[in-house]
Formats: C-alpha cells, sequence, structure tokens
C-alpha cells in the first residue's frame, strides 16, 4: 500500500499574510520556477479563491479544488466538498498517473491550510521580507513542532522584497493521510 505524504506550498509575509484574494502581492525571481518543480506531477488542493486567482489548471498537475459550493465547476478543476474528499481524489489521480509521486500539495489559501495543516508532514516555505496589509493569512502554528532548514536567502532589489526559502519538517512520527 502507497505511503502519502502532505506537502504545504506557501510563501508568507512576516506578518503571515499570504494573499488578497486576487492576485500575487509580489514577485519573486525564481519563486513561480520554484513551485513549479515543487508541485509538477503532483495534486495541488486548493480553494476556490486560490484557483480564481490562478485563472486556470496548471499543466502536469491535478487542480483538487475544495469548495462549499457543490455546483461550482471549471474546466480542469476536480471539485470536491471536504478535505477527506480532497485527500481521496488526490490519491486516486496520483494512481492513475502511474508515477512513484506520493506527495499531496497544500497550494491555499488560508482556509485550505488552516484544514491541512495538522495532517501535514512538510511544508515548502518562501518567506518574504514584507507585512502587507491583507486578510488572507497562514493559520498560527508551533514552530517546535518542526525542524527549520534554511535553503536559500536572497536579498531585496529593485524590483523585489528580501526573501527566503524554507523547509519545515514535522518532529515526530509520520502521519500518514
Amino acid at each position: 500500500m502507497t505511503s502519502y505524504k502532505l506537502v504545504c506550498v506557501v510563501a508568507m509575509a512576516e506578518n503571515n499574510v499570504i494573499g488578497d484574494g486576487r492576485d500575487l502581492l509580489w514577485h519573486l525571481p525564481g519563486d513561480l520556477k520554484r513551485v513549479k518543480t515543487l508541485t509538477m506531477g503532483c495534486p495541488l488542493i486548493m480553494g476556490r479563491k486560490t484557483w480564481d486567482s490562478i485563472g486556470r489548471a496548471l499543466p502536469g498537475r491535478a487542480s483538487i479544488v475544495l469548495t462549499r459550493d457543490k455546483n461550482w465547476s471549471a474546466d480542469g478543476a476536480i471539485t470536491v466538498t471536504s478535505l477527506e474528499e480532497a485527500i481521496s481524489a488526490s490519491k486516486a489521480w496520483l494512481t492513475e498517473q502511474g508515477t512513484q509521486e506520493n506527495r499531496i500539495i497544500l497550494f491555499g489559501g488560508g482556509q485550505i491550510y488552516k484544514l491541512g495543516l495538522p495532517l501535514c508532514q512538510e511544508i515548502e516555505l518562501t518567506r518574504v521580507a514584507a507585512s502587507p496589509d491583507a486578510e488572507a493569512k497562514f493559520p498560527e502554528f508551533d514552530a517546535t513542532d518542526w525542524v527549520s532548514e534554511n535553503l536559500e536567502t536572497f536579498e531585496a532589489s529593485d524590483v523585489a522584497p528580501a526573501f527566503s526559502y524554507h523547509r519545515l519538517t514535522r518532529r515526530g512520527a509520520p502521519i500518514s493521510v
């Protein structure tokens, strides 16, 4: 039986802001390429607002859209109404692909992260040196539950704030989804 790993991929400001519900709050050199590399071949569990902000299914990945609206649909989206259903749809999609990939990606927004964070084994974090005023935030969590590895740091430039890449791995026994 395949073991699946729930991984959170998020860009977050110093004040835990992750978005404004419409568009990216920052444009960081290389970050979109990193997200593509981290998520290619994986199912992405996202909320409807995140789907709307992207505007389409991302190639090479399944878009599992978690929404309360049972009648919502969009081309390229797999619509679900619970986290459990999203995880089941993700597992089914991975099985259909016939690959060895076992990662399921939590892709946002704030409500989706709040639902799934207790089940996550890893957080791939882009930490942005900014504190924008916006409503969508990453949920509070106990940093002592995680081992943090700083992967790379970038200085501020004329076009982007300073930012860094981190991998947080949950301490203790792995959680199986």
